[in-house]
């Protein structure tokens, strides 16, 4: 029986600083925004000297076997450096700066919709960093973006994660990777048509200038390790946070950046389902696609596009789509597992949106010919091309002006008097699953059901007792020795099991002693 699909999202942040001083970079103005954020919640203070340990992390290896020949680049020897690239935070999250970006991880969620909220969670404590940067290194300047292109060739990744059974992870990448081929890679690749974020590509390239996915192109490998270049649509990394002998990390970097809550909820929710169902040897039907790459960039262009499947078919993305909804309604009322939470709300939203893109036609000029009714309010790709056209309309512009690739720039901007995403949520046009207390709660406090609430609550109320955290590891230094506490199992550390403990510990001397019942 299958596992619950445990899942985190990695955000990374375009960071664009003023122009006119070459002397400023967005690796140090990223480092200055996360050492702004640290002090505002009491991490900068004297005596706390947490890290975050690098040691379990092992990027270059691959699950099938081998290295690439590198070392990670960031194992950080000098703690000072490590803490000036690194806040790890009471919410279980960490903030960090990646290469020359900001990124932000959220804690570990059973839920697709807690999962959601501590991602625009992570929204506000960028925005929060960001203002606290402006205002106290006002030769910054800077803007922050949560998408994932900055129309100048690179690319910025949303990455997710997904814990999975080990022998399952094992047989269905290392020894019979067909199996992802025929059950889960169909579903990824068609996956963009409900959770793509849209961009502008403009005139004179291939296809057409208004894509739905901003990952699709950068896609270059079915299967592989790598992240920064030859990305795969099926990443490969053996880093899996947690006992390898009974979970395993499902990695995957294929999907954008959502602004849209129902986009991201399905996104996830409907992700878990379907790994789920491939534990439990639910999927029966073979969708195997011939070319997965070029499929990925059939659908990024033309939403209903048919691709052809290994046995000559050919069907479209919300096609493809369907078929594992309807397999996810069969498998929730066949009741086989324990189902990740709000699965139902999972497979309403979802079916709610395929019926939508069944009636979405687009013309010539990437015009919408129909009312797209509520589908704007719950996709991204759509919402975007919506507010695009409307701009073109007014102003007689042609897919190939200039200020269209800045309106995509700004529909992802994090600041709610900049961002066209949220201009068009506070005139009522976004479908909302989430209040903003909850996306509040989940900013100052951590999950309750996983791991990630142990950690949050050590963070929270021991910082000075603590010299090390990462996913696997809290440590705290007692005196004169280290001592560790493994959280080898992200369904343990929950609020059910450790709170009683936390609560009679006045101190982190006593929360040890507690933990090894000497107390």
């Amino acid at each position: 029986m299958s596992i619950p699909k445990v899942v985190g999202l990695e955000q990374e942040y375009a960071i664009k600083l003023k122009p006119g001083d070459e002397n400023l970079t967005a690796f140090d103005a990223s480092n200055a925004l996360i050492g702004c954020y640290a002090r505002e919640i009491g991490l900068r203070e004297p005596g706390v000297r947490m890290i975050w340990d690098y040691g379990h992390e092992t990027p270059f290896q691959d699950i099938r076997g081998g290295e690439n020949g590198k070392s990670t680049g960031q194992q950080i020897v000098d703690p000072e450096e490590n803490r000036r690239i690194n806040t790890c935070l009471p919410n279980g999250a960490r903030l960090y700066t990646d290469h020359a970006h900001p990124e932000y991880s959220t804690p570990e969620c059973r839920g697709a919709l807690d999962a959601l909220a501590c991602d625009k969670a992570g929204e506000r404590i960028l925005l929060q960093a960001l203002n606290s940067l402006n205002r106290d290194l006002p030769w910054y300047q800077a803007s922050l973006y949560k998408n994932n292109i900055d129309h100048q060739g690179h690319s910025f990744g949303s990455h997710e994660n997904y814990l999975i059974e080990a022998e399952a992870h094992q047989d269905f990448l290392v020894e019979h990777p067909e199996t992802a081929l025929r059950f889960l890679l169909p579903f990824l690749v068609s996956r963009q048509v409900l959770a793509g974020a849209g961009r502008v590509a403009g005139a004179g390239g291939p296809g057409r200038p208004y894509k739905i996915s901003q990952r699709a192109e950068f896609m270059e490998a079915v299967f592989g390790l790598e992240t920064m270049y030859q990305r795969p649509l099926i990443n490969t990394r053996e880093e899996h946070h947690a006992d390898p002998h009974r979970f395993r990390r499902l990695h995957l970097i294929l999907g954008d950046a959502n602004m849209c809550e129902i986009a991201g909820f399905i996104k996830l929710g409907s992700t878990q389902l379907v790994l789920q169902m491939m534990e439990d040897g639910f999927l029966k039907e073979d969708l195997a696609l011939a070319d997965p790459l070029a499929a990925v960039r059939i659908i990024a262009d033309q939403h209903d596009a048919a691709v052809e499947l290994a046995d000559g078919r050919r069907l479209n993305a919300a096609q493809l789509q369907q078929i594992y909804c309807r397999a996810a309604e069969d498998y929730l009322r066949a009741g086989v597992a324990e189902t990740p939470p709000q699965a139902e709300l999972v497979v309403q939203c979802w079916q709610e949106a395929l019926d939508g893109l069944a009636a979405f036609k687009l013309g010539d000029d990437l015009e919408i010919e129909e009312d797209p009714g509520d589908l704007c309010g719950k996709l991204d790709w759509v919402l975007k091309l919506w507010l695009l056209n409307r701009f073109r309309a007014v102003k007689g512009l042609a897919w190939g002006a200039s200020q269209l690739k800045v309106l995509d720039l700004q529909y992802h901007n994090i600041e709610p008097g900049q961002s066209l995403f949220y201009r068009a949520q506070e005139q009522g046009l976004v479908k909302r699953l989430l209040n903003d207390d909850r996306i509040e709660h989940f900013r100052q406090h951590p999950p309750e059901d996983t791991r990630a609430y142990f950690r949050g609550k050590c963070i929270e109320r021991f910082p000075r007792d603590l010299f090390l955290v990462n996913w696997e590891i809290v440590g705290f230094d007692d005196g004169e020795v280290h001592r560790m506490v493994p959280l080898l199992n992200p369904l343990k550390g929950t609020k059910r099991l450790c709170q009683p403990l936390l609560e009679r510990a006045q101190n982190a001397q006593i929360l040890l002693a507690l933990l090894q019942g000497e107390a």
